[in-house]
């Protein structure tokens, strides 16, 4: 069997939340020994009979109503839309957003811990441009309308996914053809990914460019994710807190950017706009 819907993006904005939360659901199939599987980016020359290895037979598909992978960054990959348009068998994408000023942020984290970055915000903004390019999102929307009508992608906007997790598993539940009371009751009110440095950042980051390294070895280097291996370098500080003028000036780089998402995807931003409209002291 090949995947019937795909989580798309992007990164940072709570794809491992949402995964948890369908890997819940007796009816959806999410492969158990990788969470993002990169084949439309990464290695869709294996093909599909390689990347039909990730989902179950035809004969044990018998009570799954949805398949499906999730890797945030098919969103931005220049040919993953076509690609995926391509396989017939995907009728659904699903995109999770979050506001791009706490996305840019959280990747900063991100990088401070697999990396051992040791600047402040500021400078990584300054070091990477390309982060705060990813934050306008409405870019990257022009390909996916292009292979996909707008019904058959589900936009989430992680702030309001999170704070409504009844409401989500509704929207779930309706767009992937699922019963809801299926999920568990209390399935998504656990925060993932929180942002942290480990302890041992420097021998964190070292194992991390290491498995990087090891691509051909995806699997194991999820399963060291899945045994724990940052609780294992255990939880050092919290991320330094972004400046109150950094927020200020990047949300007034954004302002028109989330306008136009509101405009282009029918939704309301408004938590986004409120967060960003910070005063100075």
């Amino acid at each position: 069997m090949l995947p019937t819907f795909l989580g798309i993006g992007v990164p940072r904005a709570g794809t491992t939340w949402l995964h948890e939360l369908l890997t819940t659901h007796p009816e959806v199939y999410l492969p158990a020994q990788r969470k993002e599987i990169h084949f439309y980016n990464r290695y869709y020359d294996r093909g599909l009979r390689w990347y039909e290895g990730f989902f179950p037979a035809t004969i044990e598909n018998g009570h799954y109503r949805a398949i499906g992978e999730i890797t945030p960054a098919y969103f931005y990959h220049p040919r993953c839309m076509e690609r995926i348009a391509q396989t017939p068998s995907v009728s659904r994408v699903i995109l999770m957003l979050r506001n791009p000023v706490e996305r840019a942020y959280s990747y900063y984290g991100l990088k401070m811990r697999n990396t051992d970055y040791q600047g402040s915000f500021e400078d990584f903004l300054a070091d990477q441009p390309g982060v705060l390019e990813r934050g306008f999102y409405s870019r990257y929307f022009e390909d996916c309308f292009r292979y996909f009508d707008r019904s058959h992608v589900l936009v989430l906007i992680t702030e309001q996914a999170v704070a409504n997790v009844t409401g989500t598993k509704n929207t779930l539940a309706h767009f992937l053809d699922i019963a809801v009371e299926n999920f568990p009751q209390d399935v998504g009110t656990k925060r993932v990914n929180q942002g942290y440095v480990t302890r041992s950042s420097a021998s964190y980051a070292r194992i991390v460019k290491a498995g990087r390294g090891l691509r051909k070895w995806d699997g194991l280097v999820d399963l060291a994710k899945n045994m724990g291996l940052k609780r294992f370098f255990g939880k050092g500080d919290s991320i330094p807190s972004m400046g109150l003028e950094t927020r200020q000036r990047l949300g007034r780089m954004y302002a028109d950017e989330i306008d136009q998402l509101e405009f282009l995807l029918q939704i309301d931003l408004a938590c986004w706009k409120l967060a960003n409209e910070v005063q100075l002291p």
